[in-house]
C-alpha cells in the first residue's frame, strides 16, 4: 500500500500518503522464530531419511532457501564453473490455479549461493532420480514432487518418544541462519544469502540467537574488564 501510494503522490493524484501514519498494531508472534537447537537438528537429520524428499529438506537446510525458490530450482541454475547456486525464480500456489513459475519474493532475492560440495552431491542425486523417469532438460526442475511434509516427519520423531516442536519449511531456513551465526558468518555475507531487503531483517535474526550462543559471547568479552 505504501508503494502505491507513494507513486500516486508523485503522479500528482493525490498530495499525501497516508499509510506514512499508519502504525502496525503489537503482536508478539510475529516476532516468534523457530531454529532448532544443534541436538534437534541432529534427530531431524536422522529422521529426514526416512522421507522420499530428504534431499529437498536437506537441501533447504543447508542453503537457506526458501520453500518457493527451492521449488523452482532448475537444472540450468547450477553453475559449476562459478560454484554457486543461481537463485532466480520461485514457485507459488494460487488457489484454483495451482501451482506457478513468478519472479522472486523480491530484489534482492534474486541472488547467487555458494555452492558446497556436499550440496552439490545432494543435487547430482536427485538429478539421477529424476532420470530414472524419462528425459530430462536443461530447465527442468529439480524437485516436481513434494511427498512427505514436514508435519510427517515430526510425527516419526515423536512416535519414538523425542520432545520435538513444530516445524514449517521456514524454521529450516531460520535454523541454518542461526547455525551461520554461530558459526561467526558476518550480518552483510548472511544478508546476500538469505536475500534479505535489508540489512536490519538480518540483524533482527541476531537476536534470536539461541541462549547457549548467547552466554558464549558474552564470556568472550569477559577479559575486557578485569
Amino acid at each position: 500500500l505504501n508503494g502505491c501510494f507513494r507513486q500516486a503522490v508523485k503522479n500528482q493524484m493525490i498530495v499525501y500518503n497516508p499509510v506514512k501514519a499508519a502504525e502496525l498494531p503489537k503482536c508478539e508472534e510475529r516476532n516468534v522464530r523457530v531454529a532448532l537447537t544443534r541436538e534437534q537438528q541432529e534427530i531431524f537429520l536422522k529422521y529426514v531419511d526416512k522421507s522420499k524428499n530428504r534431499i529437498f529438506f536437506r537441501v533447504m537446510l543447508f542453503t537457506g532457501m526458501r520453500n518457493g525458490e527451492l521449488r523452482g530450482l532448475k537444472y540450468s541454475d547450477i553453475d559449476r564453473k562459478n560454484n554457486v547456486i543461481h537463485v532466480r525464480r520461485t514457485i507459488k500456489y494460487i488457489k484454483g490455479v495451482g501451482s506457478v513459475e513468478d519472479t522472486p519474493k523480491t530484489r534482492t532475492s534474486t541472488r547467487d549461493i555458494p555452492l558446497r560440495p556436499d550440496i552439490l552431491e545432494l543435487l547430482q542425486e536427485q538429478k539421477k532420480m529424476n532420470d530414472r523417469g524419462g528425459i530430462q532438460y536443461i530447465d527442468s526442475y529439480y524437485f516436481t514432487t513434494i511427498v512427505n511434509s514436514l508435519h510427517k516427519i515430526v510425527e516419526w520423531i515423536r512416535k519414538d518418544g523425542y520432545d520435538f516442536p513444530d516445524i514449517t519449511p521456514h524454521a529450516l531456513r531460520h535454523t541454518f541462519a542461526t547455525r551461520a551465526i554461530e558459526a561467526g558468518m558476518q550480518p552483510q555475507t548472511l544478508k546476500t544469502i538469505l536475500g534479505h531487503s535489508s540489512l536490519a531483517m538480518t540483524m533482527d535474526l541476531y537476536s534470536h540467537v539461541l541462549p547457549t550462543t548467547k552466554q558464549e559471547e558474552m564470556e568472550k568479552i569477559a577479559s575486557a574488564f578485569y
